[in-house]
């Protein structure tokens, strides 16, 4: 038996027993995670979703969202499922994994920064599906990033998956040819092509395949990012996205400051790679070497 529980209301969603077929032997599915949820008012909202993941686009763009709307946190998902811990947080100590809404409740977003165990990943879902469900989202966006070796192009669009398959960005066409995309506004090149299948896993493939399972409309925005390297100016490219393509004016988001963040990064890692490269072409060049200390021509 799940509660999810509202402050003043408790909701209770009870499961159908599963007969096993043994005599005298009951079996019963307890489903463990539970969101637990404060006072709100709800409007339709629209759901953005992102997690740790390649540099970190998801959880850089939900936490800038959360900061520039001045979200509440309305809820958290409760499970034994999830690695016990704590996160701190602008002073504050705060629950792994949890829900926000704007003033209007017509935008939420939900973060998750401790990893799921990976046997109770469905139950986990299950709860936030139930929560989406009861609170008739109108639409889930889920942030993630495609990782790729070395710097990627500044001049990068995110490819969009959507639910409805009516809104695909221009950057995953087969051909290739120089193409002008309706809903950014941007021409995309060949450097932009994105691969036509793909596998999107953890939680935010899971929380794709549970809004299709359940008819809810959702999209995915991957954008390339590279390993290991925190990438605002990633995280700008797919909150302005959002912008244009959510019709929803809460979230017409100026996203300078990351633009700014993401420059100083690049040109930090620019300076780096120069550098290692100038470091292995003089190893290259030089004919001597050091050995114990003593220097041999």
């Amino acid at each position: 038996m799940t509660k999810i529980k509202t402050k003043g209301i408790a909701q209770t969603n009870t499961h159908t027993d599963i007969d096993t077929g043994t005599s005298g032997v009951e079996t019963r599915i307890k489903p463990l995670a539970s969101i637990v949820q404060g006072k709100n008012n709800l409007d339709s909202p629209i759901l953005i979703a992102g997690f740790p993941g390649t540099g970190l686009v998801g959880s850089i763009s939900t936490s800038y969202i959360i900061n520039k709307l001045h979200m509440n946190q309305i809820a958290c998902v409760e499970s034994q499922y999830i690695v016990p811990g704590v996160i701190y947080s602008e002073g504050k100590l705060r629950h792994p994994c949890r829900v926000y809404a704007n003033e209007k409740g017509d935008v939420c977003v939900l973060v998750c920064e401790a990893p799921i165990i990976i046997e109770g990943m469905y139950s986990v879902l299950d709860a936030v599906s139930k929560w989406i469900l009861n609170n008739k989202v109108k639409e889930v966006m889920v942030l993630d990033g495609i990782a790729v070796e070395g710097l990627p192009d500044s001049k990068r669009v995110p490819m969009i998956l959507s639910s409805n398959g009516r809104q695909a960005d221009a950057a995953n066409l087969i051909n290739g040819n120089e193409v002008k995309s309706k809903e950014q506004g941007i021409a995309v090149d060949n450097s932009s092509i994105y691969p036509t299948t793909a596998f999107v896993g953890g939680m935010a493939g899971g929380i794709l395949s549970s809004c299709l399972s359940n008819g809810i409309p959702c999209k995915a925005m991957l954008i390339y990012a590279a390993r290991g390297i925190p990438d605002p100016e990633g995280a700008a490219v797919l909150i302005e996205s959002v912008s244009r393509i959510a019709d929803n004016e809460s979230l017409k988001i100026d996203t300078q400051q990351l633009r700014n963040q993401g420059a100083n990064i690049r040109a930090n890692m620019e300076k780096i790679i120069q550098s290692y490269a100038r470091q292995q072409q003089g190893q290259t060049q030089s004919p001597m070497s050091t050995e114990g200390g003593i220097m041999y021509g």
